[in-house]
C-alpha cells in the first residue's frame, strides 16, 4: 500500500520545491497525506478533459507540470474557473501534484529531455540564476530543414512556427528552453545558430528577426507535454505497486 505522502516525499527529494521561482506554486495542489494511491496519471495541465479521463481511469492522483493556479484563489465557486476544476477533484477524491519551474531547471525536466533527444554536447544554461534553458552543440551539423523535420516527429502535435527560416542553412549550436522562452532571445542571439522554444509573440519574433536569430516556436504544449518521460520511469521503478499512466490531452490550438 502506497500513501500519497510517500510519492510526494520521493518527488520532492528528486525535484526539490526549493528550485522553483518565488512566484511559482509547485507542490501539492489538493490531496490528503494518508490517501492510498493505486493509480496515478500524468498531464501537462488540469482540464475538464483530463479530469474526465482521470475519473474514467479511477485515478487517485494526477501529476501535472502546470499548477492549477499561481495567483491564488479567494472564492471557491463551481461557476468560476479554475475553482470548478479544483472542486471536481475534491468531489472525486483525486489528489493533484504539480512540478513546474522546479522541474524546468532540473535534469528531469522537458528542456533536458529535448537536449538529450538532440544529443547536445558541452551544454550550459542560457542564464545561470536560475539555470533556465540549455545551450549546446550538435554531434553533427544539420540543415534547418533537417532539424525541423526531426523535431516535428519528436514533439507532440501543436502549432509549429519559425522565424528567420532558411531551409539549407547549417545548424551546429542550439539553444533550448521548453514552454515560454521568448524572454531569452537577447541572451541567445549571437551565441547559437538556432533557438527552440514556444509561445513567441509578434514583437519577440520581430526582435529575433532583426537580431538574425532563427527561432523554432514548437508550441508551449509541444515542448512541455513530454515533461513526464523521466519522472514516469523513476516513479514506476520506485513504486511498482502503483499503475502510472499518461492521460490524453492535446494542444488547445488548431489551424483551420
Amino acid at each position: 500500500m502506497v500513501k500519497l505522502r510517500e510519492i510526494i516525499a520521493f518527488l520532492e527529494s528528486t525535484v526539490p520545491l526549493e528550485l522553483q521561482d518565488s512566484w511559482d506554486n509547485s507542490g501539492l495542489q489538493v490531496g490528503w497525506d494518508d490517501q492510498e494511491v493505486k493509480r496515478a496519471g500524468f498531464a501537462l495541465s488540469v482540464s475538464q478533459e483530463v479530469i474526465s479521463a482521470a475519473k474514467k481511469e479511477s485515478l487517485d492522483l494526477i501529476i501535472t507540470h502546470h499548477p492549477l493556479t499561481i495567483s491564488g484563489l479567494k472564492v471557491f465557486s463551481p461557476y468560476l474557473y479554475p475553482q470548478n476544476l479544483l472542486l471536481e477533484l475534491v468531489r472525486n477524491s483525486i489528489s493533484l501534484y504539480a512540478l513546474h519551474t522546479n522541474l524546468d531547471v532540473s535534469p528531469f525536466g522537458p528542456t533536458a529531455i529535448i537536449s538529450e533527444f538532440l544529443d547536445l554536447r558541452e551544454t550550459e544554461p542560457i542564464v545561470q540564476k536560475p539555470p533556465y534553458g540549455l545551450i549546446g552543440k550538435l554531434l553533427e551539423e544539420v540543415s534547418q530543414e533537417e532539424l525541423f523535420q526531426k523535431l516535428k516527429e519528436f514533439f507532440p502535435a501543436d502549432v509549429f512556427r519559425v522565424v528567420n527560416y532558411h531551409s539549407s542553412q547549417p545548424v551546429s549550436t542550439v539553444a533550448v528552453c521548453s514552454g515560454s522562452g521568448a524572454s531569452f532571445i537577447d541572451a541567445v542571439a549571437g551565441r547559437v545558430d538556432l533557438y527552440i522554444t514556444g509561445d513567441v509573440k509578434y514583437h519577440d519574433a520581430m526582435k529575433a528577426k532583426d537580431l538574425g536569430l532563427t527561432v523554432f516556436d514548437m508550441g508551449h504544449f509541444g515542448t512541455e507535454r513530454l515533461f513526464y518521460r523521466k519522472l514516469k520511469k523513476l516513479l514506476e521503478s520506485t513504486f511498482p505497486q502503483v499503475d502510472f499512466i499518461l492521460l490524453p490531452e492535446k494542444s488547445p490550438f488548431e489551424v483551420i
